[in-house]
């Protein structure tokens, strides 16, 4: 592949790469791409994409963005994930015609390599995020990132870092600020417009985790790198039960093991609930009240009620390692500096409800989910409709309601996406110290100035992980990073 191929050459040729090359461990030096140049493209042409990761979201994802341009590439460490991931490209590339022979790899930095990729859609685990995105700004590349962004607290002041460094475009996969009807973005122009008054409460229910029995040691399955897999979490033994645990339904077909759709529930690789649904409502939550800002003042937070599957210890860390960790029930109440309480709870039967929010002011309340949204504030809009600017208002600017389109058309004009990284940070940050005190089970008082918890420094431990070594995270020029093939 030439270090400067033209897209339109990209998209009439039918030999761009080997399938099925680069199936080698995640390890390497420097790339091409700190030599390459990126050839200037015009507003008007297709963007290149490279996927990262083609699990259950990727073969969302793909439909959508397949819209705004084709794939050249896809990587994924799990080899047979990765071949149902090219059947996905490959059948929306026909109903366009775009060539179906792209590069197939275990390893992410060889489309980080590709000059010929305008952005990459990172699907991977969570524990792996911050790396992968960092990396593609460093080598040139607009980032589209499935939430939630970070692992830590930390990691998003490491991408806040990157983003300063690097001018790149990065979009965050909180749909629900975009799309699914426009129920949340309607909710929130009710709060903004002081529909119900001042605010006083707002519940956030976001559903229960899976738990299960002990999983047994297995071998690692051929198709699979697990050291690469982890990546930067410890190092362990690789678990998965003899049979298939889940045959319908969403993240079906795979046994519980730490992989797949169940890396969710294992505080290693994932925070649970609270970055699975949490980094949805608890974002529009925070989003519609404008405290995605960090002069909003201490936040304390106190669990109230919480059972985690596994004992912890006192350091917070759970004392078995053979089974789901993450908390499976909960409610936690989160007061902001100006006195608005948020409520996050595995669900909210004192409400009637199991997944969705309710805002509540002086003035009334309303109800949203993805299925609907209810109450006297939504009734009131047929005789006293919002300010006909009220969408403007809220984005800053006009916003297609299709999250991938957004992120395509600030590639293009340069303006940051609806789901800026910033925002998702300061959100989810909220989320992350949730689950600190839940680990902790005290009360914690978080400062988003500081991004720090008042006088904890056990909690503070928490705010960053110790990382394997050979998989830092750092933000620093691509060519300082050095791991031998």
């Amino acid at each position: 592949m030439p270090l400067k191929p033209s897209r339109r050459n990209f998209l009439q040729s039918t030999a761009t790469a080997t399938v099925g090359a680069g199936l080698g461990a995640l390890s390497g030096s420097r790339s091409l791409a700190d030599q390459a140049v990126k050839p200037e493209k015009s507003p008007n042409e297709q963007v290149v994409f490279g996927y990262i990761g083609a699990g259950i979201r990727f073969h969302s994802i793909v439909p959508n963005a397949t819209n705004f341009g084709p794939a050249a590439a896809l990587a994924d460490v799990d080899d047979v994930q990765r071949g149902r991931g090219l059947q996905t490209i490959h059948e929306a590339h026909y109903k366009r015609d775009f060539p179906v022979d792209m590069l197939s790899c275990r390893d992410y930095r060889r489309i980080l390599d590709r000059n010929d990729i305008d952005a990459v859609v990172i699907a991977t685990p969570d524990h792996w995020h911050t790396k992968m995105a960092i990396e593609a700004m460093q080598a040139g590349k607009d980032v589209y990132c499935e939430k939630p962004l970070t692992l830590t607290i930390r990691e998003g002041q490491q991408i806040r870092e990157a983003l300063a460094k690097y001018p790149q475009v990065m979009q965050v996969g909180t749909q629900q600020r975009t799309e699914h009807g426009g129920l949340f973005v309607d909710a929130a122009t009710i709060v903004r417009d002081n529909r119900v008054g001042k605010m006083r409460r707002v519940t956030c229910a976001i559903g229960n985790p899976l738990d299960c029995s002990a999983i047994p040691l297995a071998d690692v399955p051929r198709h699979l790198d697990w050291d690469a897999w982890l990546g930067q979490a410890p190092m362990v033994d690789y678990r998965e039960t003899s049979d298939i645990a889940k045959a319908i339904g969403y993240g079906a077909g795979h046994p519980y093991s730490r992989t797949h759709n169940y890396f969710r529930w294992w505080y290693e690789y994932s925070g649970g609930k609270l970055t699975d649904w949490g980094a949805h409502h608890v974002d529009i939550a925070m989003w519609a009240m404008e405290k995605s800002h960090a002069d909003v003042g201490p936040i304390k937070i106190d669990p109230i009620e919480v059972y985690h599957p596994v004992p912890l210890d006192a350091n917070g860390m759970p004392t078995l390692n053979d089974r789901f960790n993450v908390a499976t029930q909960f409610k936690v109440r989160v007061t902001f500096d100006d006195g608005v309480e948020m409520d996050v709870y595995n669900k909210a039967d004192h409400l009637g409800f199991d997944n969705g929010i309710m805002f509540q002011g002086e003035e009334g309340r309303f109800f949203v989910n993805r299925g609907k949204l209810t109450g006297k504030p939504v009734e009131d809009l047929k005789d006293r409709p919002l300010p006909s600017d009220a969408l403007e208002q809220l984005y800053g600017r006009k916003v297609t309601p299709n999250h991938m389109a957004d992120f395509v058309e600030c590639m293009k004009t340069r303006n940051t996406p609806v789901s800026d990284a910033e925002s998702h940070h300061r959100n989810l940050s909220v989320c992350h110290a949730i689950n600190i005190a839940m680990r902790l089970g005290r009360s914690l008082t978080f400062d988003p100035a500081t991004e720090t918890f008042q006088d904890d420094p056990q909690a503070n431990g928490f705010l960053e992980r110790e990382q394997r070594k050979g998989y830092e995270i750092v933000v620093c020029a691509r060519q300082t990073i050095s791991r031998v093939l």
